[in-house]
């Protein structure tokens, strides 16, 4: 038992030092050179890109040792031999992450000043389109839905109906 104990230690560590590396190599794509391009110059104008740059990530870990309670419980009912308890084990580690970047606007730098020129990305405006004409037709279709069997609210009722005739 011992000598798992002393295994796990080293193994959430060296576990630990992968973790920070990994993190660190995903950050780094956060970094100024990343958001901005390497200037080009071509006569008297230079350009410069300029992106969008996004990373997460996710980590867990884990360690564990010894049978579950009811595990003991039965052990301990069923008198098997208590000098040797029974043993298990531990351990895990895991992680993910990611990055993507994308390019926003260009920077042009010329003899008449300077101007930025969006880059406009087609694909993603299809697709907030397409997701936002979809929200409302499931909400028109609710609505429609629900008021089928009920009047308008503005209609007036006709005389009669649910009260008494005078």
């Amino acid at each position: 038992m011992s000598d798992m104990l002393e295994n796990l230690n080293p193994m959430l560590d060296r576990n630990a030092d992968r973790g920070a590396k990994l993190l660190e190599r995903a950050f780094s794509a956060a970094q100024p050179g990343a958001v901005f391009g390497q200037p080009v110059t071509v006569g008297d104008y230079t350009v410069i890109t300029a992106s969008e740059v996004t990373a997460g990530g996710g980590f867990g870990s884990g360690a564990g040792f010894g049978p579950p309670a009811r595990a003991l419980k039965q052990a301990a009912e069923e008198e098997s031999s208590p000098s040797q308890p029974p043993m298990a084990g531990g351990g895990g580690f895991g992680g993910g992450g990611g990055s993507a970047g994308r390019p926003v606007a260009a920077i042009v730098i010329g003899p008449g000043g300077v101007k930025v020129q969006p880059i406009v990305d087609l694909n993603k405006i299809g697709l907030a389109a397409i997701t936002a004409g979809g929200a409302m037709l499931i909400v028109l279709g609710r609505m429609c839905r629900s008021s089928a069997g009920s009047p308008h609210p503005l209609t007036p009722s006709p005389v009669g109906r649910g009260g008494t005739k005078g």
